[in-house]
């Protein structure tokens, strides 16, 4: 409506001026101030006034029920961006020590206003496809044009800022580990332009049970890798989304900053007012404390694994991948029917695989597949990194070559970065096959059998197994099969098929790596099933293909396992995170976990250690190269902090 509680030029009123009052009182108890400005919603009022600010669908129609109601702005018209950036510099008036921008974003389905018409026409000489089309390359000019669009609108407002006040920070609302095209961020294009990164990896909503546990730690690894070694932010919203006034239970509470901290970003937290003295506000004051009394162990630390698990954003965009749930979003965002397989399901699937696991790793993305990047990993699994560059994939083979490891499913490769078909697999050197004739299936009462004694499959249960529900065809040139695909069943209880000429689950040796190959959705299928042989399967090849820095035994599968160092210091941080409930969610209570063993491996014999959680000196024994450790108790969250004489990882 116009209405600021600051002295602004664009304001109509101000009832008042809140920040001065604020300001001065919060630097005297040396906190640090970022004024939250939203550039993505504006009242209704307000924008019927402003018709052209707004952003329209392909229909025409101006969007109008933004979170209920309310319309979203567009970041290509001038004056929007004349009146957000006025706004922008009046705040820079200030005795703030920067802006958090909430937004700009594009609602799914825009933008075909006016300005973006004109804007699109003059850069492409095309008119915006008004039909959602994966194939056409002027659809796919489209979600370059708006990821472009915000990337522009960031870098005027970072230079509307820091022409009045160069040493301010700013940063936006950004993307976590979602398909990015629905709103248009892109972390990378963004980075350049805003002092940290921060995503809404804590933000929970409704049935908590199709939530992952650790999508605070999914966000915070991806920023990690995006963020160019600046500071990342998980923002943690308090309550219960979709019921705003409502608190989630201490327990998910301390497990969402304990998720966030484990993976090396800072926890961003926010309730309603009315909500301030609930039950999860005081669970969150008592993990602030922890942080507070504790920053020492906190900063500047980096992890140490040594997989790292390839999120493709091409794949997430161009391939087909479900849209988690946001209130930004309509209710639910359809995805088109463009291929067999969901990539963001088979992405959570192996995500969970390796927490479960209690593998240590990293995400990394498409600018990070580097040689020099991927030197410091034993190990990349690929699961459907279907669309990929060449230049991505040269560098995956030499990488292999040079005596990497890989693990890879189903179509990864097959397709360009843009999503159009290849005749061939840009890795089929390193898989070791030669493409058939494309995906079949679905299969689901179907199986595949194993068919070699190979330590991959040490430890399964049985010889045959559920197969994925789509498989590919390919023909080994110089890999050998570790399982086959059975026929397709004809019905239930009927004689079991033969074996079928379609390997399942091939390795091959490449130069002087190897790579682990399956030819199925076979990750995908672990997310709706939970295979526990499926598990073993990745878990055995992570133990043969990369080394083994930390086991935890009498330890369940719900507790995750991050190791982190201080470059410059000899110490070794060892977090712990508990997500051990009572079966459902939300989580009211985390059962401990008693007299945890923790092994580490290839490392020297601390000075000391120290659990920081229980504040008390651990006990520990050294022996070839190995550390081990006991914990008497793990509440919701551990950090294990080892101090030695030597700067191991330097």
């Amino acid at each position: 409506k116009g209405v600021f509680y600051f002295k602004t030029r664009i304001a109509r009123s101000m009832p008042r001026d809140f920040l001065s009052e604020y300001l001065p009182e919060a630097h005297k108890r040396g906190i640090r101030v970022l004024v939250y400005y939203n550039v993505h919603w504006i009242n209704i009022e307000l924008g019927k006034e402003h018709p052209d600010w707004l952003q329209v669908n392909k229909e025409g129609k101006i969007i109008d029920f933004l979170y209920g109601s309310g319309n979203s702005p567009c970041v290509n018209s001038p004056s929007w961006r004349e009146w957000s950036f006025q706004g922008i510099e009046d705040l820079a008036s200030y005795d703030a020590d920067g802006i958090f921008l909430d937004g700009p974003a594009y609602y799914p389905g825009t933008c075909y206003c006016k300005n973006c018409r004109e804007k699109f026409r003059q850069k492409y000489g095309l008119d915006i496809p008004r039909k959602e089309d994966w194939k056409d390359p002027a659809w796919r000019k489209f979600i370059e044009f708006r990821y472009d669009s915000i990337a522009e609108y960031l870098r005027d407002a970072e230079k509307t800022l820091k022409k009045v006040k160069p040493n301010a920070i700013i940063y936006m609302n950004s993307a976590g580990l979602w398909p990015t095209w629905i709103e248009a961020r892109d972390n990378r294009r963004l980075m350049s332009y805003q002092d940290m990164l921060g995503a809404e990896g804590g933000f929970l909503y409704y049935d908590l049970r199709a939530q992952p546990l650790w999508k605070p730690g999914m966000t915070a690894k991806l920023l990690e890798t995006q963020s160019s070694g600046k500071p990342t932010v998980v923002f943690i919203a308090g309550a219960n989304k979709g019921w705003d006034e409502y608190l989630l239970t201490p327990a998910e509470t301390k497990l969402l900053y304990a998720e966030t901290i484990a993976n090396g970003a800072n926890p961003w937290y926010g309730v309603s007012l009315s909500s301030a003295k609930g039950p999860g506000v005081l669970a969150a004051g008592e993990m602030n404390r922890f942080i507070m009394g504790n920053t020492e162990y906190l900063e500047h630390t980096t992890s140490i694994a040594k997989v790292g698990l390839f999120w493709s954003k091409m794949t997430a965009d161009f391939y087909r991948a479900s849209i988690p749930f946001a209130d930004f979003h309509p209710k639910e965002v359809k995805i088109e029917e463009r291929k067999a397989a969901d990539y963001f399901a088979g992405f959570q699937g192996c995500y969970e695989l390796l927490v479960r696991s209690h593998v240590l790793f990293d995400i990394i993305d498409e600018e990070s597949i580097k040689l020099e990047n991927l030197r410091k990993y034993d190990l990349i699994i690929a699961p459907n990194s279907a669309c990929i560059s060449k230049d991505c994939a040269d560098t995956i083979r030499k990488y292999v070559r040079d005596g990497g490891n890989l693990v890879a499913s189903f179509e990864c490769s097959r397709y360009d970065e843009y999503g159009v078909l290849l005749k061939e697999f840009r890795l089929a050197e390193v898989f070791g096959v030669k493409a058939g004739r494309g995906v079949f299936g679905p299969m689901m009462m179907d199986y595949m059998s194993i068919v070699s004694d190979h330590p991959f499959v040490d430890g399964v249960s049985a010889k045959l197994l559920p197969c994925p529900a789509f498989g590919v065809e390919v023909i080994p040139v110089t890999s050998k099969a570790i399982a086959m695909y059975n026929e397709k069943m004809p019905a239930r209880y009927v004689r079991l098929p033969p074996l079928s000429k379609n390997p399942a689950i091939l390795i091959n040796k490449y130069g002087g790596g190897s790579c682990l190959y399956i030819a199925g959705n076979f990750f995908e299928h672990y997310n709706s099933y939970h295979n526990p042989d499926y598990r073993r399967m990745i878990a055995n090849a992570v133990r043969l293909m990369s080394r083994t820095l930390v086991t935890l035994d009498n330890c369940p599968q719900s507790v995750e396992v991050t190791l982190r160092h201080q470059p410059g210091k000899c110490r070794i941080l060892i977090h712990l995170v508990n997500f051990t409930g009572e079966m459902t969610r939300p989580i009211e209570s985390v059962l401990p976990i008693r007299d945890l063993k923790i092994v580490l491996h290839g490392f020297d014999k601390p000075l000391y250690a120290k659990a920081l959680r229980l504040n008390m000196e651990l006990d520990w024994e050294a022996a070839e190269k190995n550390v081990v450790l006991k914990l008497p108790v793990l509440q919701e969250y551990e950090i294990v902090v080892l101090e030695s004489s030597q700067k191991p990882f330097d």
